[in-house]
């Protein structure tokens, strides 16, 4: 996978203090109507590991068909949602995106594809930003994710430190359903709340 790696300064002045994001907290579950081959999902909907059900996955217009992609069951078409997703592994990609993502053929972690996130792959982080992907701190650990619908704010928390990593400001919905969304090539992750 080819980087562009543009690190530059961002200023956090749009994000929420974790402790008021968190306050927007969602419960959500993985939906495998929409899980992609090589994603092996617990019984309770809330981890997803890559490697090989023991029974592929049937035939549905909206499963990710290429990659081991797969989008939450909770939609949200306004307001203000928060969640938290332990990722652990070499390549992971943690973030949101509408219904109408790209979901036959190779999901390209770049920019302009629709997918406001964050990617990992090895020791790099980045979050998919246009026109060049932005170099972020490597995150360990939990991530919390921030959804404002109205305003178009999707930002990301490093939950141990309880500190935002970045935010996209300004996305464009267009009044579009948008869904947590995940990827878990060599990689597996757990969604929250935490018991």
């Amino acid at each position: 996978m080819d980087f562009l790696l543009k690190p530059r300064p961002c200023t956090w002045d749009l994000a929420l203090e974790y402790r008021e994001a968190k306050e927007f907290e969602v419960d959500v579950t993985l939906d495998p109507n929409t899980a992609g081959p090589e994603v092996v999902l617990s019984e309770d909907l809330k981890e997803a590991t890559w490697g090989r059900p023991v029974q592929g996955w049937s035939q549905n217009p909206g499963r990710f068909d290429t990659d081991p992609c797969m989008l939450a069951k909770e939609g949200f078409t306004s307001g203000r949602h928060y969640w938290e997703v332990e990722a652990t592994g070499r390549f992971w990609a943690v973030g949101v995106a509408p219904e109408s993502v790209q979901r036959k053929g190779r999901v390209l972690f770049k920019p302009n594809a629709r997918i406001w996130g964050l990617q990992k792959y090895e020791g790099i982080c980045v979050a998919l930003t246009a026109p060049s992907n932005t170099s972020v701190p490597l995150l360990g650990g939990d991530i919390g994710v921030y959804l404002d619908y109205e305003v178009g704010q999707i930002s990301f928390y490093a939950v141990g430190s309880r500190r935002c990593v970045f935010t996209f400001p300004g996305a464009s919905f267009g009044g579009e359903k948008v869904f947590p969304y995940f990827c878990v090539l060599l990689s597996s992750i757990k969604v929250g709340p935490k018991g």
